[in-house]
């Protein structure tokens, strides 16, 4: 077991580093395996990932866990603090968003600590740090998890496609041992880029079981009425969720149904801003909320989840809604629509700006409430494929693999 003295916030946890003389060469089996979890954007889905990912292991294993993140807003205090403190070490080290000069500091800061912490595997999650990580070469093995690959962005150009996909293939193909994607979709994707299909690992997204609040509590919570058809989104205020995309959608389903309709936007970021032109009278029947904590507990309160997404690797907010039974609509996303082509969990539309589809969609559901019975049962009969133990057991076996590689 880890001699780490477990401090009592975050603050102290941060600060906290271990002395590097008491810790075994990376190739010595007589202890623990050892990981350090690499991250650069610390919030939304990747914290749920990061969450459930820690508490699993220190579960099922006995592993040493070091996570490393960022300074700064980009760590989410509020949804990680439990988990670094699970941790037997916890840094914070200048990791930003932005490409520049900056970075070249971030890798020796990010090598020097690799150094002392000694890991066997070093698991970066998401583009900055899985390429800041994998320029750190050491005799640790190298897994990355991009949680939804840049270019997966429909509207990159084609020059930015071509240099994002390129750092991507060089970097997946010589500095990676392990390329995990979280949905078959990504995995084809990432080969496309030029990624060799044996450096590529599938590990699906999972979600720990729901605590909802009860129906009429959770609505009462968010000022909806009790009698309304209510179509949630979940999930940061920016162009990538195609928020601008949202209140189209909402127009057009004001002008259909009038207020027995309802749409709610739960998250974090400025609305107005992502919304761009289309923040200028905003629909009557639109509920714009904002972040709420532990927003999971209200998926109680949705008839339907709406995805308008631009990109995505497999969003976490689609299978928590399958988690509380809520049937979802959503754009033809990575994720979103291999689990509702498998599950039949929702109804899937183009991936563009025009909203009329989308809007069809939700009513169709809306109007015809034996097929969206019928969603809903096979929500509850889907959970069980995307649970979060079944992520950390999957992500666990592929460091059992790569250890398994090293000692061959």
């Amino acid at each position: 077991m880890s001699d780490t003295v477990f401090a009592p916030t975050l603050a102290d946890r941060a600060a906290h580093v271990r002395d590097s003389s008491r810790l075994a060469p990376p190739a010595s089996r007589a202890r623990p395996m050892r990981i350090a979890l690499v991250v650069e954007a610390a919030g939304g889905g990747v914290a749920v990932h990061l969450t459930d990912l820690i508490a699993g292991l220190r579960a099922r294993s006995d592993a040493e866990i070091h996570l490393i993140a960022p300074l700064g807003e980009r760590f989410d205090e509020a949804m990680l603090h439990d988990a670094a403190v699970r941790c037997d070490s916890f840094h914070r080290l200048p990791l930003r968003r932005a490409v520049g000069l900056h970075d070249l500091r971030g890798v020796l800061a990010l090598r020097r600590l690799l150094r002392r912490l000694r890991p066997d595997v070093v698991h970066s999650h998401s583009s900055k740090a899985g390429a800041l990580a994998r320029l750190c070469r050491g005799p640790w093995k190298q897994a990355y998890t991009p949680h939804a690959v840049y270019t997966l962005n429909p509207t990159l150009s084609p020059a930015k496609r071509a240099f994002y996909g390129g750092i991507e293939r060089v970097l997946g193909n010589s500095c990676s041992d392990a390329v995990i994607a979280v949905s078959q979709d990504e995995a084809d994707h990432l080969h496309g880029l030029g990624i060799a299909r044996r450096r590529i690992r599938v590990v699906e997204n999972g979600v720990s079981p729901p605590r909802l609040l009860e129906r009429h509590a959770a609505r009462a919570a968010l000022g909806l009425p009790g009698d309304a058809f209510v179509v949630g989104f979940v999930g940061r205020f920016d162009h990538q969720k195609g928020v601008d995309r949202l209140v189209r959608i909402a127009r057009l389903l004001e002008r259909r149904h009038e207020q027995r309709l309802r749409v709610v936007a739960i998250g974090s970021g400025d609305f107005d801003r992502a919304a761009g032109d289309e923040a200028r009278g905003l629909p009557a029947n639109l509920h714009v909320l904002g972040r709420v904590d532990d927003a999971r507990r209200y998926f109680s309160a949705f008839d339907l989840l709406a995805l308008p997404s631009r990109y995505e690797g497999f969003p976490y907010v689609c299978l928590e809604a399958v988690a509380a039974h809520v049937p979802m609509v959503a754009t033809q996303v990575a994720g979103a629509a291999e689990l509702i082509a498998i599950h039949h969990v929702g109804l899937t539309v183009p991936n563009d700006d025009d909203p009329a589809a989308f809007a069809a969609a939700v009513c169709r559901l809306a109007d015809h409430p034996a097929v969206f019975q019928l969603m809903r049962d096979r929500c509850a009969r889907a959970y069980p494929h995307f649970s979060a133990d079944a992520m950390v057991d999957r992500t666990l076996a592929v460091y059992r693999d790569l250890l398994l590689e090293q000692a061959s």
